[in-house]
């Protein structure tokens, strides 16, 4: 049986972009191991973030999360960065134009190693999140908390998220989050932000079961077809309910 981290002032941001969410994880006096396979997107962060780094508080890897280490074709969206992927048929949904690049790619379990176990790990990383929970099916202690973006795959990242022992889920709606103020550290979230997480998220935990009941009658249906419209977006949230390591 799997071990969940907890004390842990450690977060994981596997999808960085514009720094947004990495922002608000260092004013919550967390330190933050902040990714993003964009070099453009890193540069700025390393500027807006300077002081973070200076102190240690914030380490920024330009690099893609893969099934191996080494190096891969990412594909910058010229028109949308939030798209832009290793998967090419996601980064250029739309009829987006993009630009392929060569970037450094490393896996979870390098990650791991080199900086431990997060207490929570954002998983935002277009197209490739899937390959993160495949991951991390092979560690003996995993993060307490743990949030990924919904698509048409979310039932599933809800099953095996459920498989690794994750008994508490959360739906988040994504489009309510631009605006929000956290009460504790004032901190105001910016549209397209992740927002608040773990238990600073409204609202009860739900069973597996239930989470597949809400997701089914608010996001698609069992079939797949989708219920709500676009301008709506959510991530699923979870943790363990129980003991911890």
């Amino acid at each position: 049986m799997a071990r969940y981290a907890t004390n842990r002032r450690l977060i994981f941001d596997l999808g960085m972009n514009n720094g947004d969410d990495t922002a608000y994880y260092l004013r919550c006096g967390f330190k933050v191991l902040a990714l993003d396979a964009n070099p453009a997107l890193c540069d700025k962060a390393r500027h807006r973030f300077a002081t973070a780094i200076k102190e240690q508080k914030l380490t920024i890897v330009n690099a893609a999360i893969w099934k191996q280490s080494g190096e891969t074709i990412f594909h910058v969206n010229l028109d949308n960065d939030y798209w832009s992927s290793v998967d090419i048929g996601w980064a250029a949904r739309d009829g987006s134009r993009c630009q392929d690049i060569r970037v450094p790619c490393t896996t979870l379990a390098s990650l791991f190693d080199q900086f431990g176990v997060p207490h929570y790990l954002k998983i935002d990383v277009e197209g490739a999140d899937h390959i993160v929970l495949d991951q991390l099916r092979t560690f003996s202690v995993l993060p307490l908390y743990i949030s990924i973006e919904d698509c048409r795959f979310g039932p599933q990242y809800i099953k095996t998220l459920a498989s690794y022992g994750y008994n508490g889920f959360k739906l988040v709606d994504q489009s309510t989050v631009g605006g929000l103020t956290d009460q504790i550290t004032g901190h105001t979230f910016p549209a397209g932000s992740s927002g608040p997480f773990g238990s600073d998220l409204p609202g009860s935990w739900l069973s597996p079961e239930e989470m597949l009941s809400l997701y089914h009658m608010t996001v698609r249906s069992a079939e797949g077809d989708r219920l709500a419209p676009r301008s709506r977006w959510w991530d699923i949230h979870c943790t363990y309910r129980g003991e911890t390591a």
